[in-house]
């Protein structure tokens, strides 16, 4: 699956159209459920078709699932975490790095649904540290692929 994936075909540095391609999907199977009979049905066909549109994203297709699962299971963490945990050993099954969805679980565990340190300082810190973190590594290959 790596294979499909260069430098040619995904959008690097790019969550947003993973985002944008998992609340699509989302959007279609919440837009179906007001529906029924054939219409129903081609919605949901059409929702499937468009996971495998992840391998163009920079999410891949680790990233829509972990979506799903959220989606799917949410308001319930203990069927959320069975859901990552059932996904984490079909990717170490298929040799696949299961790592992202292992400590996603982990971060959700420790969440008390409470909202974090909010001041300018905090908020400002993560505006300039995207980008520059992304600058830095992009930086870091730049020297060492020269």
């Amino acid at each position: 699956m790596s294979r499909l994936r260069d430098k040619y075909t995904t959008l690097h540095n790019n969550i947003f159209a993973t985002l944008a391609l998992g609340l699509t999907i989302i959007s279609i199977i919440e837009y179906s459920k007001n529906k029924t009979g054939v219409s129903k049905l081609l919605l949901v066909i059409l929702a499937i078709i468009l996971i495998p549109l992840g391998i163009f994203t920079e999410g891949g297709l680790v990233v829509l699932p972990f979506i799903l699962i959220t989606y799917s299971f949410r308001g319930n963490t203990k069927k959320q975490i069975i859901g990552y945990m059932i996904f984490s050993i079909l990717l170490f099954a298929t040799s696949y790095n299961q790592y992202p969805t292992v400590k996603e679980t982990i971060d959700m565990l420790m969440y008390n649904g409470e909202r974090g340190m909010s001041n300018k300082f905090s908020k400002y810190l993560f505006y300039v540290f995207y980008p520059l973190h992304l600058w830095l590594l992009a930086i870091v290959e730049f020297y060492i692929n020269k």
